[in-house]
């Protein structure tokens, strides 16, 4: 962080130029408060909003950070314009309208993006905030095209987009626009839209909304480098079909497996994949799902297997079978659990201590049981 305002003593910025003391608040280092705007602003759920919306109105976030630094005084207007960190975040919610807006609201955002200098950007792009006004021509635009106003902004953010470094997009339709992300790290998205990415740098990808069942893979250069995949949920075949379109894969975790009537009958090697994190279904019917995914699949560098479940009898068996037709060298089960630790009956999970070096619940290692 760099401070290029001209002045050394913050004594000179108190409100009142008078011979009492300062007030304390005016005399912190300017590294300090600094410190202090970017722990504040990180602290925002979601990244700071730039725009706050009434039921039918939209207008520059003041009350909330980073804004609201810049109306203390004038010392901390000085301080917190200049740093181009504070900055550097933003959530931008699109208004779903179809007139244009007012030139001040796009002047807005392209100020607010000029403050954060050359930093990376963290984005995150959130639509339909205003409830839209039908029209004949609202009636005849494509739903699946973004509105003038939406589009207003898009072309904004758009031309910053070599600054990306980590973006969320929270849509349920697709923005039709392909994105030029260089330097772009993390990626929140739904399936539809990773292929409108160049992102040669992505190594964290976060997948939401439902996959599509009868969904066709195709390799993209964005997949290449990709380390750490989150799925929201799948089917055992298309979080088979990831095994293929990650190659360089280290962790993959998904928040629901979904039945499919598919099976994948390939055997599959993953060369570089570390960490699973799955949920186990209750439900034997849905666990089938689960051996799907583990059927003649070749993991190598497999060292973590991390379960959403109960370490109950069912679980247990349905994870001792994924192991016996799988090929890997699993270090540590874990159980993420909400079973407290003093309640879990060892001898349930004794089998997996022939299968693992380690098993854990919520990281802590239980003790096998002596005969």
């Amino acid at each position: 962080m760099t401070f290029h305002v001209g002045f050394t003593d913050s004594h000179e910025f108190s409100p009142v130029n008078m011979n009492y003391p300062a007030a304390h608040i005016h005399m912190l280092p300017v590294e300090l408060l600094q410190h202090i705007f970017l722990l504040v602003v990180n602290d925002v759920p979601d990244c700071p909003s730039v725009f706050s919306y009434g039921d039918t109105t939209i207008s520059p976030n003041v009350g909330s950070p980073p804004l609201v630094f810049t109306r203390v005084c004038h010392f901390w207007r000085v301080i917190s314009l200049s740093t181009t960190a504070v900055w550097s975040r933003m959530q931008v919610s699109l208004p779903g309208r179809v007139e244009p807006l007012k030139p001040f609201l796009p002047s807005f955002l392209q100020s607010w993006l000029a403050r954060s200098g050359n930093q990376p950007l963290t984005l995150r792009i959130v639509s339909g905030e205003l409830p839209v006004r039908t029209t004949r021509r609202c009636m005849r635009q494509s739903c699946q095209e973004p509105s003038q106003a939406d589009s207003q902004l898009l072309e904004i953010l758009l031309s910053e987009s070599k600054r990306w470094e980590a973006v969320a997009l929270a849509f349920s339709d697709d923005l039709n626009r392909n994105f030029d992300t260089p330097e772009l790290k993390s990626l929140q998205c739904c399936w539809s839209e990773l292929s409108s990415f160049n992102a040669p740098n992505l190594t964290h990808l976060h997948i939401t909304y439902r996959w599509s069942l009868t969904m066709r893979f195709r390799h993209i250069p964005t997949c290449d480098n990709v380390r750490h995949l989150w799925v929201q949920n799948a089917s055992a075949r298309i979080i088979r079909s990831t095994f293929l379109m990650f190659p360089r894969m280290e962790s993959i975790k998904v928040d629901l497996i979904l039945s499919d009537i598919g099976h994948p009958h390939n055997s599959t090697t993953h060369s570089c994949l570390e960490s699973i994190t799955f949920p186990i279904p209750s439900d034997p019917f849905q666990q089938r799902e689960v051996l799907k995914i583990f059927d003649e699949l070749h993991l190598p560098m497999l060292r973590k297997l991390t379960f959403v479940a109960d370490p109950e009898e069912s679980e247990v068996s349905c994870i001792v079978a994924a192991l016996e037709i799988a090929s890997c060298n699993v270090q540590v089960i874990d159980f993420q659990t909400t079973t407290p630790l003093s309640e879990i009956d060892v001898d349930v999970i004794e089998p997996l201590f022939s299968l693992a070096r380690e098993v854990t619940v919520r990281g802590e290692v239980l003790c096998r049981p002596v005969r």
